[in-house]
């Protein structure tokens, strides 16, 4: 068994996230798939170029550390997510809101910049990530967390994106022109 993960970008939706097939490979034949977004809201979409996800790097629900701010502290393999994670200042966050009920990290590879980014899913109802890939149905984190003997890495292929005009999806926060100039 040899798995893939690719997302390739061919559209956009009403938040201006970028959209795509999500799809899970052994060799030449797709395991699972589905439809995924990136960015949108003013944020950009993952970044195009080849990363790992560690399936050997696990973790259930009390792996899950919040800050006080309620943002979830990262985690570099693939880990359960809860609905009742407590902050060291007491407070408690429904992290399944924002990450659905699982998520892996998006390790990039080739010296590229590591931005934090996730494949994950969402109960939120808005289709906007903050950079990361959302797979609503979490059908390929589901299999993957499921599996009875994991590899250790899975490489994720990200394209498409050279065909979109970022500075035209991405709304920016400019200025006011002041009056008389």
């Amino acid at each position: 068994m040899v798995l893939t993960i690719t997302f390739v970008k061919t559209g956009t939706n009403a938040e201006g996230a970028l959209t795509g097939e999500l799809k899970l490979l052994d060799g030449g034949n797709v395991i699972r798939q589905s439809i995924a977004f990136s960015g949108g809201n003013s944020f950009n979409p993952l970044d195009d170029g080849q990363y790992k996800l560690h399936l050997d790097i696990r973790g259930d629900a009390s792996t899950n550390k919040v800050r006080n701010d309620g943002t979830l502290e990262p985690f570099y393999g693939i880990q359960k997510v809860g609905t009742s994670v407590q902050a060291p200042n007491g407070k408690i966050f429904d992290m399944q809101v924002e990450w659905g009920s699982i998520r892996a990290r998006l390790n990039p590879t080739g010296g590229a910049p590591d931005k934090g980014e996730y494949i994950h899913g969402k109960t939120r109802v808005r289709d906007y990530t903050h950079g990361c890939i959302c797979d609503r149905t979490e059908a390929i984190l589901a299999y993957l967390w499921d599996l009875k003997n994991p590899p250790a890495t899975i490489d994720v292929s990200v394209s498409g994106g050279k065909a979109f005009d970022l500075e035209a999806l991405v709304r920016k926060n400019l200025g006011e022109p002041l009056k008389g100039a």
